[in-house]
């Protein structure tokens, strides 16, 4: 789809705008005036705004959104809703899933004996169905195909082509460079260790494993939406490890020594560039830092991922990213649209809140970019900017924000920069 033109996006907010400030204007009259087409009923409207700011104008029941949670929440559990019958995407979608969080249990399971080895060939599994998922849902070629361009078939079955490839086609360009990467170490891994016991290995694969891991849920919940997404079902573990014996990091490293050199080799990447080992989609390290708070209380932050000059020289050789992760935690993450949260808002508050409302009351608040400026996420306690729909997504710790911040007409006015405008009364 063809990127929008300026004279779009300007017309198209200047019919948002008389449509949606209480002036009465329909979008059939907004559609005869600009177009002098009246027959489609709004839905000319409604596409063209979508297609222009990536908003929508559809307003459905509360029945039907209540019916689209459920089913979303249906989903969230790796299953279908009934009576729907999923696309051949969404069984695939399903599949990579499970085998992920199939991969997780054998690498969290204390008793594991053969963690990295289980744990690439789910892993890698999980990364063949989410890119199969991906290709079939934009309706792109997925399948190994003969010299008259038919799909090679095995035992009856359609081939799939192999994982990287089905990883170069679903991702493609620069800027996956070290997600590719970060795979081709598994793919790597899982042909070197199959049938190998190498315990050593576990640790030195960590910054792989995590970047992977947040990769994979990355794309889950861009690509297919929240409701698809892993973090509600994932933890911290607990550690051991560190926390009783300062010689253990020397007995890890003696251990991994030990590895046979064609495993160093894959885990070395000698031809590896400064700028990959930097990227935090190839390998990202993480440190977890016991602070027991004077209060007794649960501490604000768990763990950290830390960045080469913002923590002290002896920690910069181990830890290269620094995020902190508050109480609020990933099962938190923002996953909710602008029309959920200016839906809810009215509803809250009694006063007309509508887009323009938010868009202003969301950057005077500093918690999406100002105009003009690329849109990135600024707080991920109220929004966070998904680069693959390009539209913010936004948390129930936003809309009670919001609440507050506008319960009083001159609070509205702050927040919004307009005066409040009590809702209709029996208006939603």
């Amino acid at each position: 789809m063809a990127e929008p033109s300026e004279d779009d996006i300007e017309l198209a907010n200047e019919l948002l705008a008389a449509w949606d400030n209480g002036q009465g204007i329909s979008k059939s009259e907004l559609e005869r005036r600009h177009w002098n087409d009246g027959s489609s009923h709004g839905r000319r409207f409604d596409r063209f705004i979508r297609q222009a700011l990536g908003t929508e104008t559809t307003r459905s029941s509360k029945q039907t959104d209540r019916i689209a949670d459920l089913e979303a929440q249906v989903r969230s559990l790796g299953r279908s809703p009934a009576g729907m019958d999923a696309p051949e995407w969404e069984v695939q979608l399903l599949h990579a899933r499970e085998a992920c969080l199939s991969g997780l249990r054998v690498w969290n399971d204390p008793l594991a004996r053969f963690r990295t080895g289980a744990f690439s060939l789910l892993f890698v599994t999980a990364w063949n169905s989410i890119a199969i998922a991906m290709l079939q849902k934009d309706e792109a070629e997925w399948r190994t195909l003969d010299a008259d361009g038919k799909p090679c078939l095995v035992h009856g079955a359609e081939q799939a082509e192999e994982t990287m490839i089905l990883v170069g086609r679903a991702f493609p360009g620069s800027g996956h460079h070290g997600l590719r990467e970060n795979l081709q170490v598994w793919v790597d891994l899982r042909n070197a260790v199959a049938h190998r016991h190498l315990p050593a290995l576990d640790v030195s694969v960590i910054p792989h494993a995590q970047a992977g891991l947040l990769n994979f849920e990355n794309t889950v919940v861009e690509v297919f939406g929240p409701e698809f997404g892993l973090g509600e079902s994932l933890s911290v573990p607990l550690q051991l490890s560190g926390f009783r014996d300062p010689g253990v990091l020397k007995s890890a490293k003696m251990l991994q020594a030990s590895l046979p050199v064609d495993v160093q080799a894959v885990l070395s990447r000698a031809d590896a560039s400064p700028e990959l080992l930097a990227d935090p989609t190839f390998t990202l390290r993480v440190a977890f830092l016991p602070t027991v708070p004077a209060s007794g209380r649960s501490p604000d932050a768990v763990a950290y991922f830390v960045k080469p000059g913002e923590v002290p020289d002896e920690l910069s050789e181990m830890i290269n990213q620094y995020i902190v992760l508050p109480k609020v935690g990933m099962t938190a993450r923002p996953n909710l649209r602008a029309g959920q949260v200016t839906a809810e808002v009215e509803r809250r508050t009694g006063f007309r809140f509508r887009h323009h409302h938010h868009v202003e009351a969301s950057r005077r608040l500093r918690v999406r970019s100002a105009g003009g400026d690329g849109d990135t996420t600024h707080d991920l306690r109220y929004a966070e900017y998904i680069t693959r729909i390009k539209q913010y997504l936004y948390s129930q710790a936003w809309i009670d924000r919001l609440v507050k911040e506008c319960a009083t007409p001159g609070g509205f006015e702050t927040t919004t920069g307009r005066p409040a405008e009590p809702m209709p009364s029996g208006a939603e």
